[in-house]
């Protein structure tokens, strides 16, 4: 009995002289002993410090996909099979991104869906055929400046949406969000919430000159647009690939096949 007591009288003086120490810690005044200074201990800095709270978890209580801004993601610098899929949208942006693709040594083919919409992608296997018939590595999607207007579009569209991620399966992409001319009924939220904010560019954000219709971009603009999107896709995307800025204007073909609006 007298050992165990003896154990919990140690138990107890080691608890208190912790507590002492990390109120001691928080401070702002130290105690001095006939003139020397009690140092403090660091229990406060461990305790409040952005690495412990990592170690704890705290900071990695997010969504998988705002894991991945970091410095650590390799670029891969091998050669891309990119598809370039989507809206008229794409117009602009394939001639600049055929610069890009020629530059850095990458294949490109571009499909063009007129008037599409992620209702018409999600419930036809028009993305899924591209797919098996050019094989790419990447894919880049331009889709949904036909729906910024569509009302409860949230619960209207989130399953097409699904069902254009679910085709592209494990391939690398990006999904080149709408360029607003006019504030959205949520096809922007829809897509975010859908993709990650890391496979995700937010098109509506930049400004643009635009053609007289009022939505299209010029082509000028286009440029800018891709140069854009090629710096997002190289630092802070999820999948990184080696898209250096183009040395000059390529005359070459952007390989595209062009689709008509469903009747």
């Amino acid at each position: 009995m007298s050992s165990t007591k003896s154990l919990w009288q140690f138990i107890s003086i080691l608890a208190i002289t912790l507590l002492t120490l990390t109120i001691y810690s928080f401070s702002p005044k130290e105690i001095d002993v006939y003139g020397v200074s009690i140092k403090k201990t660091s229990i406060k800095d461990f305790l409040f410090t952005v690495d412990t709270l990592d170690v704890l978890g705290f900071n990695n209580l997010q969504h998988l996909s705002d894991t991945t801004d970091k410095e650590e993601i390799v670029t891969d610098t091998s050669s891309q099979k990119i598809l370039l899929i989507g809206d008229s949208m794409l117009e602009g942006l394939m001639l600049r991104l055929r610069d890009y693709t020629a530059f850095n040594g990458h294949e490109m083919k571009s499909v063009i869906w007129y008037s599409s919409s992620s209702l018409w992608y999600g419930t036809s296997d028009t993305l899924s055929h591209f797919i098996k018939q050019y094989k790419p590595t990447y894919v880049m999607l331009v889709l949904g400046a036909n729906e910024l207007f569509v009302g409860n579009i949230k619960t209207k569209r989130a399953k097409y949406v699904k069902r254009i991620i679910a085709q592209i399966d494990t391939i690398p992409y990006i999904w080149v969000g709408p360029p607003n001319w006019k504030d959205d009924t949520g096809i922007n939220d829809l897509i975010i919430d859908a993709a990650g904010k890391y496979q995700y560019f937010p098109s509506k954000d930049l400004s643009y000159k635009r053609y007289k219709d009022g939505a299209h971009p010029t082509h000028a603009s286009a440029v800018l647009w891709m140069d854009s999107i090629a710096k997002f896709i190289t630092t802070k995307s999820n999948y990184r690939i080696k898209l250096d800025f183009p040395d000059k204007r390529y005359k070459i073909s952007p390989n595209a096949t062009l689709l008509q609006p469903k009747k």
